[in-house]
């Protein structure tokens, strides 16, 4: 099994979706230990979520035993029909369906953003508004926020 602290997504990238929908997955984020198969989650906080394989596998066995009445079963089962599921082609892009990127706002070029355990898309307009300053973060700032 591949080491998980080295398989994480770090950095910003921006891309361009082309006529397809189709969008390049940076380099860093794939190969060697990365999963292929991702989840486009539905819109959130003006970004796309996109998870792999293994994170869902992980929800999905905890819900594993629960009963089918449970409400966390039930309100994984009414995300499911909005999750999309893809593939890395072998031009190393995933199609991100329309709905999905109108649903976020998205147009032709994107950020991508790294969140260790997955990856955002963000429009350059709304990442832009909302990124706020990276100048004025220090790891110490963060990490001390952040309780580590």
């Amino acid at each position: 099994m591949s080491d998980p602290l080295k398989l994480v997504y770090t950095d910003t990238f921006e891309h361009a979706f082309d006529e397809k929908g189709r969008i390049t997955v940076p380099k860093e984020w794939r190969g060697e230990g990365f999963e292929t198969r991702l989840y486009v989650m539905p819109p959130e906080a003006g970004c796309l979520k996109v998870y792999p394989g293994s994170w869902l596998g992980e929800k999905m066995r905890t819900l594993a035993s629960a009963p089918v009445g449970d409400p966390r079963r039930k309100a994984l089962e009414r995300l499911a029909s909005q999750i999309q599921g893809v593939e890395l082609d072998q031009q190393n892009r995933i199609t991100v369906r329309e709905r999905m990127r109108a649903a976020a706002k998205l147009g032709k070029n994107a950020i991508l953003v790294g969140r260790f355990d997955h990856f955002e898309i963000w429009s350059r307009e709304k990442w832009n508004e909302d990124s706020g300053e990276v100048g004025s973060l220090t790891v110490d700032s963060v990490l001390q926020e952040a309780g580590l």
